[in-house]
């Protein structure tokens, strides 16, 4: 069974007025939401396999009320807020660890896996990615973009099967771009748990990403398994050039 978690509590400063009252997740192109087409690609996937999705967890912080309200339009999927009150000064590590807390133990066979609230892609890529987790043997999956250029903003992983490291700098030999979606069970959800945890009160830490965690469980030798997406049609949208490039790719679909 597979527990979703979006992370959605960051505010996106560079998206100017336009994410001033509205959270990237709600943010609409092309006639939906971000929020429509991560849930749409649940729907999809419940299809093929009934019970596949547990649970869907939001967590929230920056204009958490347009989410609350949000979520009231999917009762059939039941979904839960996770409140972090400390959006605005934790980065987004601290969301992930939140929303890992608030989870049952339900065994080692029990898959989280993660969406990021700005990451805009068709619904059959996300759905994709859940049954290829749903089914993987490994304890992980990691989505990388191996065709698009990379850039200086990219989040460049090395390792072409296995991710040895991640991050914008300092990754040698990049095979790809992590694309803000991964699924983690058993020792691998575990050490990135534990790795979490060690960020709490150290003042050295609040700006780490939670790529960061995942980096550093890789070089302790758990196993982050390149999941290729299928095509570049995605975009992360982090400032307005970003939206107008998501509503300029939408406009052609």
């Amino acid at each position: 069974m597979i527990r979703l978690v979006v992370l959605a509590a960051g505010r996106g400063r560079r998206l100017g007025v336009l994410g001033d009252d509205t959270p990237k997740w709600l943010l609409e192109v092309g006639g939906a939401t971000i929020a429509e087409r991560q849930l749409e690609a649940v729907r999809r996937a419940e299809r093929h396999a009934p019970g596949l999705v547990g649970s869907v967890s939001v967590v929230v912080g920056h204009a958490a009320p347009a989410i609350e309200r949000f979520a009231t339009t999917q009762p059939e999927l039941d979904i839960a807020l996770v409140d972090n009150p400390a959006y605005d000064e934790i980065n987004n590590w601290y969301s992930l660890l939140l929303a890992l807390r608030s989870q049952p133990d339900g065994g080692r066979e029990e898959r989280t896996v993660v969406f990021n609230a700005d990451l805009l892609a068709r619904p059959d890529w996300f759905a994709k990615f859940l049954l290829d987790s749903a089914s993987a043997t490994t304890e992980s999956l990691i989505a990388v973009d191996t065709e698009r250029p990379l850039t200086d903003e990219s989040m460049k992983v090395s390792g072409e099967h296995r991710l040895e490291r991640i991050g914008k700098v300092g990754v040698e030999r990049p095979v790809g771009e992590y694309v803000g979606m991964f699924m983690a069970r058993g020792t691998v959800r575990e050490g990135l748990a534990a790795a979490l945890e060690t960020y709490v009160g150290s003042n050295g830490a609040a700006d780490h990403w939670y790529e960061h965690a995942i980096g550093e469980t890789a070089a302790q030798g758990l196993p982050w398994v390149v999941w290729p997406t299928p095509d570049s049609e995605w975009i992360e949208i982090d400032d307005e050039a970003d939206y107008a490039a998501a509503l300029r790719l939408e406009a052609v679909r």
